[in-house]
């Protein structure tokens, strides 16, 4: 039995989206083109465009699916066993320390089109606006979370720029540091 045109539909889309990733990754967005995602996946520039428009519109792409990426990982750490690994604001938390070394260079790569597209990242923005609402609600000291939450965003965003980034010895002292936090914010 063939697969129908509407079955096939979502593998091709993301093997467009892998293909983009890795040409971002590798030039950078200014020189993710439409015929550089192209050459890299094998796909006419036809298929490419039926799927993606625009170049924008790869991007778009890219940053919902590192979203879809994130909330699921986020879903996993909260369907987990409430036993597992404490209060499930410490579960997220962890999912948000957390080192994916392919989601750190596309977010870098990403970082560079925010300027001339803002919007861009506004599945990112929404997201981590959701998350941090959550967290911030149930935090016995909002201060405190307040407090692990910039230092989270301040390690990510210096491994994403590379300013003088952790050795994996050293982030995961200050990760486990963090986290050891949140034991007096979510008891």
């Amino acid at each position: 039995m063939t697969d129908s045109p509407e079955s096939a539909k979502p593998d091709t889309r993301s093997a467009i989206l892998d293909a983009t990733e890795t040409v971002i990754v590798r030039d950078g967005a200014r020189r993710t083109t439409i015929d550089a995602v192209v050459t890299e996946s094998g796909f006419s520039k036809g298929g490419v465009l039926y799927h993606f428009p625009s170049k924008s519109a790869l991007l778009q792409g890219l940053v919902e699916r590192l979203v879809a990426e994130y909330e699921a990982e986020l879903e996993h750490a909260l369907s987990a066993d409430k036993d597992e690994d404490g209060p499930v604001e410490r579960r997220i938390l962890a999912v948000l320390t957390e080192t994916n070394e392919r989601k750190k260079r596309i977010a870098g790569a990403l970082l560079g089109v925010t300027a001339e597209e803002p919007d861009l990242i506004n599945p990112a923005r929404e997201l981590k606006a959701r998350i941090e609402k959550s967290l911030m609600k149930r935090a016995n000291d909002p201060v405190l979370a307040q407090i692990v939450m910039l230092a989270i965003d301040g390690m990510s965003y210096r491994e994403m720029l590379g300013f003088d980034p952790l050795n994996p010895s050293d982030r995961d002292q200050v990760r486990g540091r963090l986290l050891s936090l949140t034991e007096d914010i979510y008891p």
